[in-house]
């Protein structure tokens, strides 16, 4: 992956869903989240169908053209058991997003991360990456305390 591929990705995601910073809208039928970004990057195009669970994609197109996906599927823990931790699930999204504004395009790429704040934990570990056909597959997670709180699937692919 390059570098414009990774600044447009991450700005995008973390001025979206990371700043929420993002619309309602609808999908052949289906209510989704929806986040846009347009700059001198890039455009940007994110969708969601998620609260404790879901998924969705986003795609970018670079200034010079060049095209990428991002598909992530996963959640968090139900609230009953975020509770039992002593957390709630607006602690757990607050920490999605305080771990993707702080590490922006340094995280969901081609390359592993790991990062703590307090009692909190962020990982992002590589699965799989294909040597003749371009595609990452990877695994975010987070823990508080040690303990499994929020993961995503996280494939990467270019469109050609």
């Amino acid at each position: 992956m390059d570098t414009e591929i990774k600044t447009l990705l991450g700005k995008g995601l973390s001025g979206g869903y990371g700043a929420s910073n993002y619309s309602k809208g609808e999908r052949a039928g289906f209510p989704i989240d929806i986040n846009d970004y347009q700059g001198t990057e890039g455009k940007y195009h994110d969708e969601w169908a998620a609260h404790q669970n879901g998924g969705g994609q986003e795609i970018i197109e670079t200034s010079d053209g060049k095209k990428w996906t991002r598909v992530y599927a996963g959640g968090s823990l139900e609230e009953e058991s975020l509770t039992k931790l002593g957390i709630t699930g607006e602690d757990v999204s607050d920490k999605i997003k305080f771990f993707l504004g702080k590490l922006g395009d340094k995280t969901r790429f081609d390359f592993e991360v790991v990062d703590i704040e307090g009692d909190w934990s962020y990982s992002y570990k590589i699965d799989r990456k294909e040597k003749d056909i371009p595609l990452i597959v990877g695994c975010e997670r987070i823990e508080y305390k040690g303990s499994l709180v929020f993961t995503h699937e996280i494939i990467n692919s270019p469109v050609v």
